[in-house]
């Protein structure tokens, strides 16, 4: 289209075929594109490394029950405190050493 002159039917016909062909070939790219950036170490051969800073799923399929981990609130627990006279004194020393002997 140089010099404000139209174009002739079968010149607009020739324009719209390439157009076409133009289009199908960055579909097709846009998809092959779409389909790596899809893959990840989950899906398919990439290594773990590979998949970047984003957070994987979580693997845990259990709801929340909205209780903390531990003791819960009301429970008084017990704990083995320690005495300053035991009754009974054990040293735990290490054994010799494997590879001299000392």
């Amino acid at each position: 289209m140089t010099g404000g002159s139209a174009l002739s039917y079968d010149e607009l016909a020739a324009l719209v075929v390439s157009l076409q062909a133009d289009l199908a070939r960055a579909l097709a790219w846009i998809a092959e594109l779409e389909a790596q950036v899809a893959k990840s170490s989950r899906n398919s051969a990439k290594p773990p490394s590979s998949d970047g800073l984003a957070e994987p799923p979580p693997k845990s399929l259990r709801k929340e029950t909205g209780r903390r981990p531990g003791g819960q609130p009301g429970h008084l627990g017990s704990t083995l405190r320690m005495v300053d006279d035991p009754d009974v004194r054990l040293w735990h020393e290490p054994g010799p050493c494997g590879g001299c002997g000392a």
